[in-house]
């Protein structure tokens, strides 16, 4: 999945902000304009995937049940980057099928949903 392809599903749900005036690469998918995160576009260091330089990932919160599983079944899932490990996954899209990284940026906009009353 290409990072426009990513981008266009994460508008389709959301919306795609740079937050970070000192960082304006780094994306945060959102719920409306002022919502919650479901994803995060970074640029995390090659030595975080065991490696050198960097590379973009993503972000995306996942149960940690299903996080455990995800992490054995593929390569390019790991335990999240610079955010709560338990409950966050990074998702490298070039070793991630396109079809399993839609599934899991829903599944991540829904977790992030606000509450109903």
């Amino acid at each position: 999945m290409t990072q426009q392809e990513l981008f266009a599903l994460a508008r389709s749900l959301g919306t795609v902000s740079y937050p970070f005036e000192s960082d304006p690469e780094t994306a945060v998918f959102r719920h409306g304009e002022r919502g919650r995160w479901f994803g995060v576009w970074l640029n995390v260091p090659g030595r975080y995937f065991g490696g050198q330089g960097s590379e973009f990932a993503l972000n995306l919160k996942c149960p940690p049940e299903l996080s455990a599983m995800l992490r054995q079944n593929f390569a390019g899932i790991l335990p999240a980057y610079h955010m709560n490990k338990a409950h966050w996954i990074t998702v490298r899209p070039a070793l991630v099928p396109r079809e399993e990284i839609e599934k899991l940026l829903r599944l991540s906009f829904d977790l992030t949903a606000p509450a109903r009353r």
